[in-house]
């Protein structure tokens, strides 16, 4: 395969936008996955990614492409009519319309013998000629083999199948398209009233207007030719914006996808200003148009917004629907004619065999895989190597491709992606970002030739992991260390803890990243944690010197200044909800706040401390916004700050662990809060607790938990004598201030678990 036959490309958008789903018609139409192995968001591979709907891991994909062949999406050939040139488009317009104003009167929940009479009855409106559950003749060799009797028979050409299902899925639209394959009718709609939704699918068979899947081995046209397609799936949010870079590094091109319903956000704008400086062909796509009628107003407003943002006409945004199908086709051979071919390697390879590791996992059996992009020369099966970062070296076990499992070849020539098990089985000696050098000459250091590699992330968040058990501490570590090969955003150092015991300090990129990697230790390495509040790091100016601190426990009592981190925030928000959102302004210290427009959008700019960001900014956000409103950004430098530290002491003994960061402003309520939660949880003793929230030796909130009594007895019925009552009240008040003066308060693990929630 020569260089000029490769397009490595991505695809980015903001969360939510349908990347993954679109990445599943690309698997159909080049029939890299078999249908029958097909699932929903094929490229996610973590539970955790399924199951929120979210990519966390980028996911590289080889492909192979035949352009100029028209081969349609999958066997039930759903959508495979050319978007201009569609069967019977404005009778199936006039349809559909009938379908929406039946479910838009009479909603969602009912039977389908309801939404078909109450179809018969828009039809007769319309003055649509039909026919009801007429039988249709099955053919097979031109002999009738059965019938067929579909709910309607519109004007002798299209027929309808109605359903009433929470979803639809491919047995629904492959019997039908078996159906017209049987009959003298090319084309049919599966309406279901089941969903949210109302959704329409169009199922076609017409011989003379498509191939059928089993094509990519028939004989090719000399007008055909065949590319490898190498796609990397990125995540869309924010926290993993360190994936999405990593990916732009491998690849040439982009497409820049938009979700037709919401329109671009925060993460668009970020996504676009990190291929663009990467120098990225890009490609804009509006995706989710079967969510609107053709030609629909909303559509075409989305389309001109992201043409001007990528400074492009409208007519040259792709207008698609990763559900469907509609225009992936198209979008495929926009990426053969604009994207270019591989580049080559900046810097002097000096005839090296070069790749850039731009991920890595971990095998049991074949120690640390890396994928790379090979930038000069070849990689071949049992080279030897080099890494340019560390004095690493040894032989390759395997090499291959993700096709999207791994595939072994004998060779990865220069341009393509693929992976290289190393054997190495030191998860510290691989680096995300290092140069692998494949049959090094002999004398050569691999430093020389190392290609440049990635800017190291900055964590933003910092929090402590120990283990529930603590005989499990060295799991707990190597499974970070497995995590970190996987994930080389993780910042981590050894920590330790009075009540909790040893543990590590983590660095995250951002309050998901952490909710994420905790439950990746619980699932994949069955690894039970307890986890500090999250905190950012800040720097403290003594007498003598500059310090950075994490803890709260390691401010110093006398400093001269602290400094907090800032970000630069981008708030994208429909322009009706910008009156509502003026109360976070003030709540999360947002200063030099800019308000601009955007289409029917306004886009807000401001800074604010990171601190703030990592609480709760965005549910509040999406709170007072219903959901609409998203958000980028990035760190600012730092900014001096009234930061206080608040301590919790109850009887008297500060508790290492529960002490936290505030701005002064709130540090009474937050520390009136902090005592409030305490008295609630903490059991009750043989003495008074006294529980106090401090700011050095001010004491700024207080609660109290009384002694547990013991009962005296009904000393003054029948004629009995008080002062006896009055004389074990003393002892008892004796002897409990006798056991106060010696307390010294101990909280268990599990409390402290509890105090640790939000």
């Amino acid at each position: 395969m020569q260089e000029k036959e490769i397009r490595n490309f991505c695809i980015i958008a903001h969360i939510d936008h349908g990347k993954s789903t679109l990445a599943d018609r690309l698997l159909e139409i080049t029939g890299t996955v078999e249908k029958r192995k097909m699932q929903a968001q094929y490229l996610d591979q973590l539970e955790l990614e399924r199951e929120r709907g979210i990519t966390i891991k980028m996911a590289p994909v080889r492909m192979i492409y035949y352009s100029n062949r028209r081969i349609t999406q999958n066997e039930t050939q759903n959508n495979a009519e050319d978007e201009n040139d569609l069967l019977y488009k404005d009778l199936t317009y006039e349809i559909r319309g009938a379908a929406f104003e039946v479910r838009k009167k009479l909603g969602l929940g009912h039977k389908e013998g309801v939404y078909h009479n109450a179809l018969a009855e828009e039809f007769h409106k319309r003055g649509l000629k039909f026919e009801s559950e007429k039988s249709i003749g099955v053919f097979y060799d031109d002999k009738k083999v059965g019938t067929y009797q579909p709910d309607f028979v519109i004007e002798d050409k299209v027929l309808i199948e109605l359903k009433a299902l929470p979803e639809i899925g491919h047995p629904q639209t492959e019997q039908l398209w078996s159906y017209l394959k049987g009959s003298k009718y090319k084309l049919a709609l599966l309406v279901n009233f089941g969903t949210k939704n109302l959704d329409i699918h169009r199922v076609v068979y017409d011989t003379a207007r498509n191939i059928p899947r089993d094509s990519a081995f028939l004989p090719r046209s000399s007008a055909e030719v065949e590319y490898i397609l190498n796609l990397i799936d990125t995540p869309g949010h924010s926290d993993f914006g360190y994936e999405v870079s990593r990916a732009l590094q491998a690849v040439e091109g982009g497409i820049l996808l938009v979700d037709a319903a919401q329109g671009i956000q925060a993460q668009t704008l970020a996504n676009f200003r990190s291929a663009k400086d990467a120098g990225l062909a890009i490609i804009g796509a509006v995706n989710k148009i079967d969510l609107f009628p053709q030609g629909s107003p909303e559509v075409e407003k989305v389309r001109r917004e992201l043409a001007k943002l990528i400074n492009a006409a409208p007519e040259d945004i792709l207008l698609v629907s990763g559900k469907t199908g509609a225009g992936v086709q198209e979008l495929l051979e926009k990426v053969v004619i604009k994207v270019p071919p591989p580049k080559q390697a900046p810097g002097n390879g000096q005839g090296a065999n070069r790749a850039l590791i731009f991920d890595s996992f971990y095998d049991d059996h074949k120690g640390v895989i890396v994928a790379v992009r090979v930038f000069d020369g070849r990689i071949q099966n049992h080279d030897e190597f080099a890494l340019g970062a560390v004095r690493a070296s040894g032989k390759l076990k395997e090499i291959g491709f993700f096709a999207p499992q791994m595939t072994p070849a004998e060779e990865i020539g220069p341009g393509e992606i693929g992976y290289v098990a190393t054997g190495v089985k030191d998860t510290a000696m691989l680096k995300i970002g290092d140069t692998l050098i494949a049959n090094p000459a002999p004398g050569l250091d691999p430093k020389t030739v190392a290609l440049h590699g990635y800017n190291e992330p900055h964590p933003v968040v910092y929090v402590s992991f120990y283990p529930e058990e603590t005989g499990d501490y060295d799991l707990l570590k190597r499974s970070l260390m497995k995590l970190h090969l996987n994930d080389s955003a993780l910042a981590i150092e050894p920590d330790q803890n009075e009540v909790l015991g040893r543990g590590f300090k983590v660095g995250f990129l951002g309050r998901l990243h952490f909710e994420i990697t905790a439950e990746r230790l619980k699932r994949e390495f069955n690894v039970g944690t307890v986890s500090t509040f999250p905190s950012v790091l800040y720097k403290i100016k003594t007498k003598n010197e500059w310090r950075t601190i994490i803890k709260p426990e390691d401010m110093p009592e006398v400093y001269e200044e602290i400094m907090e981190p800032m970000v630069k925030i981008t708030i994208l928000v429909p322009a009706g909800y910008l009156s509502a959102i003026f109360p976070i302004y003030g709540r999360f210290r947002l200063k030099d706040v800019r308000t601009s427009t955007l289409e029917d959008q306004a886009r807000i700019d401001a800074i604010m401390p990171l601190a703030e960001l990592i609480s709760d900014f965005d549910d509040q956000l999406k709170s007072l916004t219903s959901g609409f409103a998203s958000m980028s950004y990035e760190l600012a430098g730092y900014e001096k700050a009234d930061i206080v530290r608040v301590d919790i002491a109850v009887a008297g003994d500060n508790i290492p662990g529960l002490s936290r960061f505030f701005p002064r402003a709130t540090s009474e309520t937050e520390g009136r809060r902090m005592a409030e939660k305490l008295k609630k949880t903490l059991p009750r003793q043989q003495f008074s607790q006294a529980i106090q929230a401090k700011i050095g030796s001010k004491i700024i909130a207080r609660e109290d938990i009384p002694a547990m009594k013991k009962e005296l007895g009904n000393f003054g019925k029948n004629g009995g004598d008080r002062t006896r009552k009055m004389k074990l009240w003393a002892k008892q008040k004796r002897g409990k201030e006798k056991l106060l003066a010696n307390a010294r308060v101990t909280i268990p693990p599990e409390l402290f678990k509890e105090l640790l929630k939000k």
